[in-house]
């Protein structure tokens, strides 16, 4: 098991994400994972990473104004835009793993609707994914923390990967998420473990550090 430190959530003392990359090295990670660097040049990005010796082990898709276009109705292309520059950032970090976010719903598109233009839109973002060497991730994420996305529902995600079927297609399994949306996290995690290609975990309701008190007991764990 390795660990990587999530710069959207720690080291945040430092306004520049940049600076964090130093707080993560200094601190002894050897990775680090983030969710939008997209407003600083992925050379500047890779020439810091590289600076302090840290391997860039997840980003997430660009977002657009709306937490990602996967499941949303019309932005087919805008989704496909996403990817690509995406995909150009992953490539130029080394980058194996990027989480692709399903949107914000839109008023009108049921749940069905939008799970199915998501898995549209993924079944034909896997060649791209594959000749990249990326891993497509989804992850599940609850309603209190993101009101009206898309994918809010673990049972859901578990649909897409195993329609998909796909070794470029994986769950991406917070606990953070998983404790507010179904709890029973022993049983869960032997359930959906099998289809995860990355974990996040964080203290639930705070989102703290993991050894910080609140719902989840992580030495269990």
């Amino acid at each position: 098991m390795k660990f990587c430190a999530n710069l959207s959530f720690m080291f945040t003392e430092h306004e520049d994400l940049l600076d964090r990359y130093k707080e993560a090295a200094s601190a002894g990670f050897k990775g680090v994972e983030c969710a939008f660097p997209y407003d600083i040049a992925k050379e500047v990005l890779a020439a810091t990473k590289d600076k302090h010796g840290l391997e860039q082990v997840l980003l997430n898709a660009e977002p657009g104004e709306n937490l990602g276009h996967g499941g949303r109705k019309g932005e087919e292309e805008k989704f496909m835009a996403s990817l690509t520059k995406s995909l150009e950032y992953c490539s130029a970090l080394g980058t194996r793993k990027l989480h692709i976010m399903a949107g914000k719903k839109i008023e009108g598109v049921g749940e069905e609707e939008a799970t199915q233009i998501f898995l549209a839109n993924l079944q034909r973002a896997i060649p791209l994914l594959e000749k990249a060497g990326v891993v497509g991730l989804i992850e599940p994420i609850n309603p209190w923390s993101v009101p009206g996305y898309n994918m809010d529902s673990f049972t859901a995600g578990l649909h897409i990967v195993r329609t998909l079927n796909h070794p470029n297609i994986r769950l991406q399994l917070d606990m953070f998420h998983l404790q507010q949306l179904e709890g029973n996290l022993t049983r869960n995690m032997e359930k959906y473990l099998p289809y995860v290609g990355h974990i996040q975990i964080a203290q639930v309701p705070a989102r703290g550090e993991p050894n910080t008190p609140g719902e989840i007991d992580y030495k269990y764990i």
